[in-house]
């Protein structure tokens, strides 16, 4: 009786599916089919849960140091860039942007790649960014920036404009100035420090 049941409401909620699609137009499909190839300019932003921070100190001479802690912290981007589309599947491009963070405010920029999956215009996509990461501090202080997710793009029938929503993760490493205070005899061109954090985020992208 329960598989009986279940089988119903199975017919149920596929009927009204196949018959939609009957009675879709070839008109409809064709608006609704995209047709990719070219340049898109892209505004986008991220909110971030940092979850997890770790550093890792080396002074000349000494072992090296490392620190590691679970957190809830926040951050986010802004970012503005472009990317070709290849073709229906593939994007690839760059971006730039700011990276306010709890404890200091980065400058990403990285390679971005998208693949679209299927044929419509409203579609799941996955995607990676590979870059770097400037810190001012003190001077210019690089680091990398790598992240990746999935995401579903919306786009209407006869819009040219795209709307993109993304969960991701992201792994963040920096090299922030270390700061020597008496009464430490080391100097600081002998301080090497590295810090690491990784977060989860929530971005909503404007393709046009």
């Amino acid at each position: 009786m329960k598989r009986l049941f279940m089988l119903f409401v199975l017919v149920l909620l596929a009927v009204p599916t196949v018959e939609a699609k009957r009675r879709e137009t070839p008109e409809e499909i064709e608006r609704k089919t995209r047709k990719y190839e070219g340049w898109e300019q892209t505004v986008s932003g991220r909110f971030a849960l940092i979850f997890y921070e770790g550093a890792r100190t080396e002074i000349k001479g000494q072992d090296v140091e490392r620190s590691y802690k679970a957190q809830a912290r926040i951050g986010g981007s802004f970012t503005y860039g472009g990317g070709y589309l290849i073709n229906n599947h593939w994007r690839v491009g760059a971006e730039v942007g700011v990276q306010p963070q709890y404890n200091y405010t980065l400058m990403p920029a990285y390679l971005t790649a998208h693949y679209f999956y299927g044929k419509r215009k409203n579609c799941l996509f996955n995607f990676v960014n590979v870059g770097t990461n400037v810190l001012f501090d003190n001077g210019m202080r690089f680091g990398g920036i790598y992240a990746g997710g999935i995401g579903f793009r919306f786009q209407g029938m006869d819009s040219y404009s795209k709307i993109d929503v993304t969960l991701g993760y992201q792994l963040l490493h920096t090299s922030p100035r270390p700061v020597v205070n008496p009464p430490y005899s080391f100097k600081a061109e002998d301080v090497k420090r590295r810090g690491i954090n990784q977060s989860v985020f929530v971005g909503v992208s404007y393709s046009f």
